[in-house]
């Protein structure tokens, strides 16, 4: 977990696209490839987007990551997870 104080949920997105009503653009991960680049880094593939039709390239993001971004990525998804795990189970058996 991050010792830096927590944003407010404005302050955490004032600098994401959004669309023109002020909405966060968003899209769905389709899929994701990794590879490691010469033993020093690792490569990220994330697909985006609705699925494509037959033949259509499918949109992707293509990044390199130094391997304290690795770790710092996976930390933060592993917190994100725990978090959405967290917000799950307090809303279980509520009407």
């Amino acid at each position: 977990m991050s010792d830096a104080p927590a944003l407010s949920p404005i302050a955490a997105f004032a600098s994401w696209d959004k669309d023109d009503q002020g909405r966060l653009k968003m899209w769905p991960l389709q899929a994701f490839t990794t590879a490691l680049m010469n033993g020093e880094s690792v490569g990220l593939r994330l697909e985006i987007g609705a699925p494509p039709k037959p033949g259509e390239p499918v949109p992707a993001l293509q990044i390199v990551l130094r391997p304290e971004q690795v770790r710092e990525l996976a930390n933060a998804l592993a917190e994100a997870e725990a978090r959405l795990a967290d917000a799950h189970f307090a809303t279980v058996g509520r009407a």
